[in-house]
């Protein structure tokens, strides 16, 4: 009888181990462990973008070399509109392209601040930008220029949220006379 009562025990302890029962809780029990479960909201916005007085606020860095244009740090101030008032606001971004002299197409990249109208108790939007600038088709004087952004919030209550945009850039002149904006986008926040 004894002997039954161990063999019967000892089937007990292999049987639970192989479904698995443990004496070991299956939940977060740390904050870290807790916070990777936080649920990670994306919300959608869509936006346009235009130059605001006084349009150009650092010339940066304009010249000719060997048939481009070479834009280097050309900082200008947009107002943002936007879906979102998260996003919504006004934008400062410091633009480097290269430019063809003649055909007035080439890469642009460069790095913006968005500072929304919404109260983020001083939080800014912080990213960069990279594009390529090319003819509108059936035009000699327009340019689309899809841009991608990427970038983050800083400081307030955007502080480590994620931003991501897709926008359209309409340009006109050689190497850049004016420009508005149109696009969309998401952002991220937990």
């Amino acid at each position: 009888m004894k002997t039954l009562k161990c063999v019967i025990v000892l089937f007990a302890i292999v049987g639970l181990s192989l479904v698995g029962c443990s004496d070991k809780s299956q939940s977060p029990v740390t904050p870290i462990d807790q916070a990777s479960i936080e649920k990670v909201i994306i919300t959608d916005f869509t936006c346009s973008d235009y130059p605001i007085p006084p349009y150009i606020i650092d010339p940066g860095v304009v010249r000719l070399v060997g048939g481009n244009w070479i834009l280097k740090d050309v900082g200008s101030i947009e107002q943002i509109t936007s879906s979102d008032p998260l996003v919504a606001g006004t934008m400062i971004h410091y633009m480097t392209a290269t430019i063809n002299a003649v055909t007035g197409e080439g890469p642009v990249h460069g790095s913006l601040t968005i500072t929304p109208n919404a109260n983020t108790e001083g939080g800014v939007w912080e990213g960069n930008f990279t594009g390529y600038r090319s003819k509108m088709p059936g035009s000699d004087t327009l340019f689309t220029i899809p841009l991608k952004v990427v970038g983050h919030g800083r400081g307030g209550t955007i502080n480590g949220m994620q931003i991501y945009m897709d926008e359209v850039i309409t340009a006109w002149g050689i190497p850049l006379d004016g420009w508005y904006g149109m696009g969309g986008g998401f952002y991220k926040s937990h």
